[in-house]
């Protein structure tokens, strides 16, 4: 069955193309700013799908499931998210030190910014989150992908920013609706042009498996960042991209 394209449409910076350089030819560059681009944690529909095979239908199942609608993680992923923020989780090397934090709207990724920066606490990085760092997903709608409405999400999550996350229903993704390529990449390039605009150096973006991996491979690879080097991007992996823009 066909199904509809979802759309994104936030005010300024425009999603118009970025001009930059990535990896060692912008590292220690003056102007240059540093990227950590970190996967969520565990979450509960995670989980839930990793006791099934890889070709099992009752993985996929999993995913188009309602009941994980916006799907927080786990408590195994928040207990990582603690190790992890003092330096104790296995294999993985202690979150760096950052100016300003930014976050896909999804819960996951809100708690994930928030327990490993410590979003929540005084003297802490502000945490802002941006339609733009949205898991991508072209094939199937899944709920576990979908958003809540900003206001229900600043209840929740009241130390966070929601000026970058469009007010009410997700018009995104739906029963039925998918995104085109295109509009993922007019999301990261929004991204990009935002994160161009800020005076931070040091800047954490938490997000999630797909749009992640084609930030990295679609759009930092092409500027000069090594990708050769990495694995597929894990729950709490880290991958640090110094970016010079023009």
């Amino acid at each position: 069955r066909a199904q509809a394209t979802g759309s994104f449409a936030l005010a300024a910076p425009s999603a118009e193309e970025v001009k930059f350089v990535a990896g060692p030819g912008a590292a220690g560059k003056p102007g240059a700013k540093v990227v950590h681009f970190l996967r969520h944690a565990e979450a509960e529909v995670n989980a839930a799908g990793r006791v099934f095979a890889k070709d099992d239908p009752r993985k996929k199942a999993v995913r188009l499931d309602a009941k994980y609608f916006d799907s927080p993680i786990s408590e195994k992923g928040l207990s990582q998210c603690l190790e992890l923020r003092a330096g104790s989780l296995k294999g993985r090397a202690p979150p760096p030190v950052v100016d300003l934090v930014v976050a896909s709207p999804l819960t996951r990724a809100l708690q994930t910014a928030t327990a490993v920066f410590g979003c929540n606490e005084p003297e802490s990085p502000n945490l802002v989150a941006v339609e733009a760092l949205r898991e991508f997903c072209s094939k199937d709608f899944q709920p576990c992908d979908s958003r809540r409405d900003p206001k229900d999400l600043a209840a929740s999550f009241p130390h966070a920013t929601f000026a970058h996350v469009p007010a009410g229903p997700d018009t995104l993704l739906g029963p039925g609706v998918v995104e085109t390529a295109e509009s993922a990449d007019n999301r990261i390039r929004w991204l990009l042009s935002w994160i161009r605009s800020r005076p931070e150096t040091n800047i954490a973006c938490v997000g999630h498996f797909q749009i992640l991996s084609r930030v990295l491979s679609g759009h930092m690879e092409p500027a000069g960042w090594d990708a050769s080097q990495h694995d597929p991007l894990s729950n709490l992996d880290v991958r640090s991209v110094p970016i010079l823009f023009e």
